[in-house]
């Protein structure tokens, strides 16, 4: 029974069939508390966020919680509020010493992993910064920085403006995201001057806003903003219209996410959908395999993205590039070198 239970070893399906009957018949219950001293594991993993109030990371928990579930896992979440020390200390967390593993969703990490020698695994989740010898899921951000400027630059948006969250390790002309933004607009025949950065130091709704505010103060002829993350390009979005800037047809907007809220703007935003319950699932599904063999090579997944043309930029296009952009970036697993 126990093979059926926990999938441990194959079965052959004629016995699998006869067991879950005998499950259901006898109203069978796995006894945990011994399942956890046999395998001398708590099923208990730690979620580290920067900070759950953000709609993105708000909604990346439930996902997190949804396929931790699935795999027998209680759910601990822990905030860094995006502080560097914090990240990489993480382990020593008092909240999170009886942890199996963490999935840990890093903001501000530069060279400095997580302190991971105790032992417990770490699988970084949706982050552009990497450690050599952590397991790691996120997305092709130059592929979907070019995304966004593609989209513009078809649009004839020449005279775009970057907003984005404040980076304390690099600026952001150093980041994949932003390189590739400016090769997608470049494609079009549009040179982006990084003087038309306006950073934040959040991403909330409240400092999407104020940057409205210092866009069309110093760059009062924009006609795009690309905003990289949606609660920003949200904010962005309310500022321009109290301002009297029609969105699409004065400024277009994309955002970076695809936050729930994402859909229900007026008019709905244009965004980059970072699969972000696949990315979910496979950090759960990563991080319970390196439980099972902690000695294996660390792993790099791709879940890849979607672009997702909303009304913010206009009418949807049917071009066949377009058609490109939407299928990029399909998952990939590889052994980090």
């Amino acid at each position: 029974m126990s093979n059926v239970v926990t999938s441990a070893v194959a079965v052959r399906p004629e016995t699998r069939i006869q067991v879950e009957a005998a499950i259901e018949e006898l109203d069978y219950r796995p006894n945990l508390a011994a399942r956890r001293l046999r395998s001398r594991r708590a099923q208990v993993i730690g979620l580290v966020l920067p900070d759950v109030t953000l709609p993105y990371f708000r909604e990346f928990a439930d996902d997190v919680l949804t396929a931790a579930s699935s795999h027998g896992f209680a759910v601990v979440v822990e905030q860094t509020h995006g502080d560097p020390e914090r990240e990489r200390t993480i382990l020593d967390n008092p909240r999170l010493l009886h942890v199996d593993g963490i999935v840990l969703a890093a903001v501000t990490l530069g060279a400095d992993e997580p302190d991971a020698d105790d032992g417990r695994p770490v699988v970084l989740a949706g982050t552009e910064v990497f450690g050599e010898s952590l397991d790691a899921v996120s997305l092709d951000q130059f592929a979907a920085g070019r995304a966004v400027g593609a989209l513009l630059g078809r649009r004839g948006r020449t005279r775009p403006v970057l907003v984005a969250g404040r980076h304390p390790h690099w600026p952001i002309v150093d980041t994949e995201r932003y390189r590739g933004f400016v090769d997608g607009l470049a494609a079009h025949g549009v040179t982006f001057d990084p003087e038309r950065i306006v950073e934040v130091g959040a991403v909330a709704l409240d400092d999407g806003r104020r940057a409205a505010d210092v866009v069309l103060a110093r760059f009062p002829d924009v006609d795009a903003v690309f905003a990289n993350a949606d609660a920003l390009a949200v904010g962005v979005l309310a500022g321009l219209q109290d301002a009297g800037r029609s969105v699409p047809d004065e400024v277009a907007l994309v955002g970076f996410g695809d936050i729930e809220y994402a859909a229900f703007t007026e008019p709905p935003l244009s965004t980059v959908d970072t699969m972000r319950g696949e990315t979910a699932r496979a950090a759960v599904e990563m991080l319970e395999a390196r439980l099972s063999a902690p000695g294996t090579a660390p792993r790099r997944i791709d879940t890849g993205f979607r672009l997702v043309e909303r009304a913010s930029t206009g009418a949807a296009s049917t071009e066949p590039e377009l058609s490109r952009a939407l299928s990029t970036g399909a998952a990939s697993v590889e052994a980090a070198s």
